[in-house]
């Protein structure tokens, strides 16, 4: 049995992540969906456990804190902000969260504490994950972290890149050549980046 686990998408459900999940049997998500969305489309893939995170607002209200369910002999106990469990997690196999934005795994006491990592929006530089969980039975499971690799590159360009490209697209209708564009953009302050430079 295969299960997606997500969390912290922020509104934005990437294809990498749709694509990722194709073929699982149940879908997990940690909660910080802020777009219901986000959860009619991973229906779409499979049933779907969702809990509701801090940043889920009123639209949100119907979704449940926490939610446990059991997987082939497995009892999976699943919250937004591990540091509001107030339950008693005697019985429970596996403790899903999320809410910190970083990829954890680590067992205590018998119990698994994972934490998908946040695979939507997310801050500068930040890693952005999710996971398989294959479930074969009572006690036996795997957990197989995916790293989207590419989505570091949106948080290395301008703020302002929309602007730049607008800027760039009518000095090249006017016949500018790269160089001069290059040029022109970097001394007004609108281009600090080379890297970005030399792709214009």
């Amino acid at each position: 049995m295969l299960i997606g686990i997500l969390s912290d998408t922020h509104g934005l459900l990437r294809q990498e992540v749709i694509d990722g999940f194709k073929g699982v049997d149940h879908i997990i998500h940690a909660g910080d969906i802020d777009n219901k969305a986000v959860i009619n489309r991973l229906k779409e893939i499979a049933p779907v456990t969702v809990v509701r995170g801090n940043a889920d607002k009123e639209w949100a209200e119907y979704l449940p804190e926490t939610a446990t369910l059991e997987l082939l002999g497995n009892k999976i106990y699943v919250i937004h902000n591990k540091g509001k469990i107030r339950e008693d997690l005697a019985g429970i196999s596996i403790i899903i969260y999320g809410h910190s934005h970083k990829y954890r795994l680590v067992e205590k006491d018998g119990q698994i504490w994972f934490n998908p990592g946040c695979c939507g929006k997310r801050k500068p530089e930040q890693e952005v994950s999710f996971a398989i969980l294959e479930i074969s039975g009572p006690g036996e499971f795997e957990f197989r972290k995916r790293v989207i690799d590419n989505a570091s590159q949106d948080s290395k360009l301008p703020k302002d890149i929309d602007k730049i490209i607008s800027k760039a697209m009518d000095m090249t209708d006017k016949g500018k050549s790269h160089k001069e564009i290059a040029k022109k953009l970097t001394h007004t302050g609108n281009l600090t980046q080379k890297k970005t430079m030399g792709r214009l």
